[in-house]
Protein backbone atom coordinates (compact mmCIF):
# COMPACT_ATOMS: atom_id res chain seq x y z
CA UNK A 1 0.00 0.00 0.00
CA UNK A 2 1.13 3.74 -1.25
CA UNK A 3 1.70 5.91 1.79
CA UNK A 4 1.11 9.01 0.87
CA UNK A 5 1.34 11.21 4.38
CA UNK A 6 3.36 13.40 2.98
CA UNK A 7 1.24 14.55 0.57
CA UNK A 8 -0.66 18.02 0.53
CA UNK A 9 -4.41 17.49 1.52
CA UNK A 10 -7.24 18.81 -0.52
CA UNK A 11 -10.47 18.81 1.83
CA UNK A 12 -13.74 17.59 -0.31
CA UNK A 13 -16.22 20.77 -0.02
CA UNK A 14 -19.46 19.57 1.87
CA UNK A 15 -21.86 19.89 -1.31
CA UNK A 16 -19.07 17.30 -2.88
CA UNK A 17 -18.46 13.74 -3.04
CA UNK A 18 -16.38 11.09 -3.79
CA UNK A 19 -17.75 9.63 -7.29
CA UNK A 20 -16.46 6.26 -9.30
CA UNK A 21 -13.57 6.53 -11.21
CA UNK A 22 -13.48 6.27 -14.81
CA UNK A 23 -11.23 4.20 -17.12
CA UNK A 24 -7.96 6.88 -17.51
CA UNK A 25 -9.00 8.97 -14.60
CA UNK A 26 -9.24 8.44 -10.57
CA UNK A 27 -9.64 10.82 -7.33
CA UNK A 28 -13.12 11.41 -8.92
CA UNK A 29 -14.99 14.14 -6.96
CA UNK A 30 -18.72 15.04 -7.99
CA UNK A 31 -19.44 19.17 -7.55
CA UNK A 32 -22.73 20.60 -8.01
CA UNK A 33 -23.12 23.38 -10.42
CA UNK A 34 -24.09 26.77 -8.58
CA UNK A 35 -26.41 27.81 -11.33
CA UNK A 36 -28.45 24.70 -12.80
CA UNK A 37 -28.98 20.93 -12.01
CA UNK A 38 -25.95 19.81 -13.25
CA UNK A 39 -22.78 17.66 -11.54
CA UNK A 40 -19.08 18.52 -12.81
CA UNK A 41 -17.08 15.67 -11.89
CA UNK A 42 -13.00 17.15 -10.93
CA UNK A 43 -10.79 13.99 -11.46
CA UNK A 44 -7.06 13.24 -12.04
CA UNK A 45 -5.89 11.53 -15.40
CA UNK A 46 -4.16 8.32 -14.41
CA UNK A 47 -1.23 8.52 -16.83
CA UNK A 48 0.10 12.04 -16.73
CA UNK A 49 -1.38 12.95 -13.22
CA UNK A 50 -3.11 16.60 -13.89
CA UNK A 51 -6.46 16.90 -13.14
CA UNK A 52 -9.12 18.10 -15.48
CA UNK A 53 -13.05 18.69 -14.96
CA UNK A 54 -16.31 17.96 -17.06
CA UNK A 55 -17.13 21.78 -17.15
CA UNK A 56 -17.30 23.43 -20.40
CA UNK A 57 -14.14 25.87 -19.35
CA UNK A 58 -12.28 23.10 -18.87
CA UNK A 59 -12.78 21.50 -22.17
CA UNK A 60 -12.68 24.02 -24.03
CA UNK A 61 -9.86 26.32 -22.23
CA UNK A 62 -7.93 23.87 -19.88
CA UNK A 63 -9.17 26.38 -17.41
CA UNK A 64 -12.23 26.01 -14.51
CA UNK A 65 -13.32 27.47 -11.30
CA UNK A 66 -14.03 24.50 -9.92
CA UNK A 67 -10.03 23.31 -10.21
CA UNK A 68 -9.65 26.85 -9.00
CA UNK A 69 -11.63 26.23 -5.87
CA UNK A 70 -10.21 22.97 -4.85
CA UNK A 71 -6.54 25.10 -5.14
CA UNK A 72 -5.68 22.39 -7.64
CA UNK A 73 -3.38 23.60 -10.58
CA UNK A 74 -4.68 24.65 -14.16
CA UNK A 75 -3.49 23.07 -17.42
CA UNK A 76 -2.59 19.75 -16.59
CA UNK A 77 -0.17 19.88 -14.05
CA UNK A 78 1.08 16.95 -12.51
CA UNK A 79 0.12 17.31 -8.63
CA UNK A 80 -0.14 14.84 -6.12
CA UNK A 81 -2.83 15.44 -3.18
CA UNK A 82 -4.52 13.46 -0.51
CA UNK A 83 -8.44 13.56 -0.89
CA UNK A 84 -10.40 13.66 2.16
CA UNK A 85 -13.86 14.56 3.38
CA UNK A 86 -14.78 17.00 5.77
CA UNK A 87 -15.93 14.82 9.13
Amino acid sequence: MENNSNLPVIYIPTNAHKVADSPGWQNSVGIPSETSGRLYVIAQRKTSRGWGCSCRGWIRHRHCKHIAALRLPAGEQPYEVQLKERS
